[in-house]
């Protein structure tokens, strides 16, 4: 049983990257406000819990992993999910948030909800309290698929290990785009711990979640290349930015934004003598992925820095 919570959790795409405009795409139930009676437990509309898995394989008993909890971001309610001890299932279930249909143990991911839109991020907002916060990550993904007839292929995808936090904070999720075209299914995956053993009490809530912006056509790979950041990954957090082709390109203004979206360096163009690699300077920040976005005269280029 542990090896398909991990299995399930865990799916990941690689490395994201996505641009943002104002717009917004409507999740059913996004703000989890609606709640009724499934399985026999209280359950989100909309989405499935850990209890929909083990209904769908013939288990009649609830684990109550994910609750309805009025300790939320806004609204009346939000959704509480905690890894608990199951004495009939011999292991320790982590809270599970999810969007999908026809989901199955069996299944490396539920099937998608109809979804065609292109956005450029998910946004949510979360606190992860409880035993063992300290010591383990809770995480989130989202995946667009397009169906070719055979089988669903990825169009863009983003995941993020969350931390502690007492409060409310707010992420958004950059979408990196693997396709320019429109996809048909869309699957989300909030899980409590990502852990082989979950701790027992660790607590994730989850509120106010929507799919905002639009995303810009897929980057340019030939632009990228002509472009590179060493060393990568940096120790320190000191990059040097360097060029094979446009001497301009490395003195463009860039911006640096962490995993959530927060810009942590912004560095407007240097002057047009300025010659030979440049310093992007990331030491002080955390270890992670980081996002480099340099604005070259002919369009973005988008690199990923690694501090670990």
């Amino acid at each position: 049983m542990k090896k398909i919570f991990v299995r399930f959790c865990l799916t990941a795409l690689g490395s994201f990257t996505a641009l943002t405009a104002a717009n917004a795409q409507t999740l059913p139930n996004g703000t989890l406000e609606t709640w009724s009676t499934r399985n026999s437990a209280l359950a989100p509309t909309g989405w499935f819990t850990f209890d929909d898995l083990l209904a769908s394989i013939g288990f009649p008993f609830p684990t109550a992993t994910t609750t309805r909890s009025t300790d939320k971001h806004a609204g009346t309610y939000a959704a509480q999910l905690e890894s608990k001890s199951n004495p009939l299932l011999q292991a320790v279930i982590p809270g599970i948030l999810g969007i999908g249909s026809n989901p199955t143990l069996e299944s490396e991911f539920p099937g998608g909800i109809p979804f065609t839109a292109r956005p450029a991020s998910m946004q949510f907002y979360y606190k992860l309290t409880g035993t063992g916060a300290a010591d383990e990550t809770a995480a989130a993904q989202v995946v667009l698929t397009k169906w070719d007839g055979t089988q669903s292929n990825p169009v863009a995808g983003a995941a993020i290990e969350l931390t502690p936090s007492a409060g409310y904070t707010l992420v958004t999720l950059p979408l990196d785009y693997l396709s320019s075209v429109a996809p048909d299914s869309l699957r989300i995956l909030f899980v409590s711990s990502t852990a082989d053993e979950p701790t027992v009490g660790r607590v994730l809530l989850i509120d106010d979640v929507v799919m905002t912006g639009t995303a810009l056509p897929v980057r340019n790979a030939a632009r990228n290349e002509a472009v590179s950041v060493y060393p990568n990954p940096s120790a320190d957090g000191l990059f040097m930015l360097t060029h094979t082709k446009e001497a301009s390109w490395s003195r463009a203004a860039y911006t640096v934004t962490d995993a959530t979206g927060r810009v942590v360096l912004r560095q407007a163009a240097a002057s047009a003598n300025s010659f030979g690699p440049r310093r992007v300077d990331l030491r002080g920040q955390g270890a992670g992925v980081y996002t480099l976005r340099l604005e070259t005269p002919e369009g973005p280029v988008v690199q990923k820095l690694l501090i670990p």
